[in-house]
């Protein structure tokens, strides 16, 4: 997310965080970067073992999979590592203990339910989870690659319980732990004159985690050959960027990009100069008025982790010449694209998880005052003069339930639906794109609202990984039908190699647009006549947010 929407989160999710009406406490403890696994309770029936091209690793069994945690992919960017290329992990003696997560990156609790203050910046680890081999099964699994979200500035791979895709979607799941905030994405002139590449050492992580699954994942019974990468929010941004970045080119097939916000799916970015002037901030906040690369990297964790919020940079990606080249959007319009197939939607009300932190934010639910003020927020912060004007005209409080529901109309559409079905269409003629809409009214809710949320930003994740948000005072399981929807899901996700033979969804096509809806029964083809009335595409067509 970039600066700009990071600044509105933070006022609404500081604020939100303290409102023990809206989350729960249970969500906002250190349970966060521990995946919330039923495996983690079963009895472990025996050790395993695999290797690596660094040495052997022991994990452990249960449920019929085998999981490996904590394997270092890089070195620990620590030290004179700080802020450099990620560097290839030196071999080990004897075998090396992978039964635990290891720690996630250094950060901030910014994001507030999403995030738990701390981690260490040696945090360049992998998990991997391997289903118990049935026959039928190929002699090589698909491979399952999770870029967790979280803004770039918050979250863990150990934060998402793999059991499900690897079970039910005979997968061999990889979670990753990247940089995030200013350890992964930083500019300065002192660090950038030096002979390396620079700025988007995250996403030279998540790169470096590519090729070590190229490397070896064979040794765990997975097919470099047929890995499918995939993430939600700022992870589906990630996705996007390996999609467009010359160095990922060969390192994976199938892409699904979930819920990517409009930030990301009109590719917004900097150029190296606005992001140094961030990091010169920083420096200078530090007090380091002249930084020289060694000052800079002498600066304590928490040093950095105390001014970070200030200094994130603006877009966050920033344009470096080598593996963000150009925006996203200006790399798929030249048709660089790298992968086969790309799956992409989003979650039909993905806007009520943005109104409910607005409503805590004022402490109060809110009214048509209230919703124009904020629309005449957004006003300012997009430079649109008679935005809200227009957008109260599209958009009456009187046609929802309510003016919370209004506002998280214009944010699911706006902010969501528009500029990804716009991504969808530009590279129709480039790869196959599978177009998808989750959609269930009953999920679980980790938010309490006075309104009605439908399926809110994130609530479609338990669905993937059992959990997900969950804890012993919050409950996220998901009932018999509900399980259902989550199998056949997990089935598309992992089987992306095959889903023309399946047939179940089918290829986007700009003449003959249609969508998969899911989350409710059946998946089924639904025409995109539905879903461009019910976003607002003519509305949202003439108006670009960035």
């Amino acid at each position: 997310m970039n600066k700009k929407f990071l600044t509105h989160l933070k006022k609404t999710l500081v604020v939100a965080v303290a409102a023990t009406w809206l989350f729960s406490p249970a969500v906002m403890t250190e349970q966060n970067h521990v995946a919330y696994a039923a495996e983690t309770q079963a009895a472990v029936s025996q050790s395993v073992l695999a290797n690596t091209e660094n040495g052997q690793v022991r994990g452990f069994m249960a449920n019929g999979i085998s999981y490996y945690r904590g394997i270092p992919y890089a070195k620990p960017p620590v030290g004179e590592l700080r802020w450099r290329p990620p560097v290839k992990a030196d071999n080990w003696q004897g075998v090396l203990d992978a039964t635990q997560y290891k720690s996630e990156a250094a950060q901030t609790d910014y994001l507030g339910v999403f995030a738990t203050a701390g981690g260490s910046e040696d945090c360049l680890y992998l998990n991997v989870a391997v289903p118990n081999k049935k026959p039928g099964d190929p002699e090589k699994l698909p491979v399952f690659v999770w870029i967790h979200g979280g803004a770039l500035v918050v979250g863990a791979g150990s934060d998402y319980d793999p059991t499900l895709l690897a079970k039910e979607g005979r997968a061999v799941v990889v979670t990753i732990n990247y940089r995030l905030g200013v350890f992964g994405y930083f500019a300065h002139p002192a660090i950038d004159a030096e002979d390396h590449a620079k700025i988007n050492y995250g996403v030279m992580d998540q790169i470096a985690a590519l090729e070590w699954v190229q490397r070896n994942i064979e040794n765990f019974g997975g097919d470099p050959d047929n890995v499918t990468i995939s993430g939600e929010s700022s992870g589906g941004q990630s996705s996007q960027i390996l999609m467009a970045s010359p160095k990922a080119k060969g390192l994976f097939k199938n892409i699904i990009a979930m819920s990517a916000p409009v930030m990301y799916a009109n590719g917004h970015s900097v150029s190296p100069e606005q992001a140094e002037e961030r990091g010169i901030g920083l420096a200078k906040a530090a007090g380091l008025n002249n930084a020289t690369a060694e000052q800079l990297r002498a600066l304590s964790t928490e040093e950095i982790l105390a001014l970070e919020n200030n200094y994130l940079l603006d877009g966050i990606i920033t344009r470096d010449g080598e593996y963000v080249p150009t925006s996203i959007a200006e790399a798929f319009q030249a048709g660089r694209v790298n992968g086969e197939r790309l799956g992409i939607g989003n979650v039909q009300n993905e806007g009520s998880f943005f109104a409910a932190l607005t409503e805590s934010a004022a402490g109060k639910p809110m009214d048509e005052v209230a919703y124009r003020d904020n629309l005449e927020a957004l006003e300012k912060q997009y430079a649109l003069p008679g935005f809200a004007d227009k957008v109260m005209q599209e958009y009456p409080a009187s046609d929802y339930g309510s003016p919370a529901e209004t506002y998280a109309q214009v944010i699911t559409d706006s902010w969501f639906a528009a500029p990804i079905y716009r991504i969808a269409d530009s590279l129709d003629n480039q790869i196959k794109v599978y177009y998808y809409e989750f959609s269930d009214p009953t999920c679980p809710k980790y938010v309490t609202t006075d309104f009605a949320q439908g399926t809110a930003h994130t609530y479609e994740l338990p669905y993937l990984f059992p959990g997900f948000h969950g804890s012993s005072d919050l409950s996220t399981d998901l009932n018999k039908k509900q399980q259902k929807v989550a199998k056949e899901m997990v089935k598309l996700w992992t089987g992306m190699f095959e889903v023309d033979r399946r047939g179940i969804w089918e290829r986007f096509d700009s003449d003959r647009a249609q969508y998969l809806k899911l989350g409710q029964g059946k998946p089924q083809m639904m025409d995109m006549k539905d879903y461009r009335e019910r976003h607002h595409f003519d509305f949202w067509q003439n108006i670009r947010l960035y």
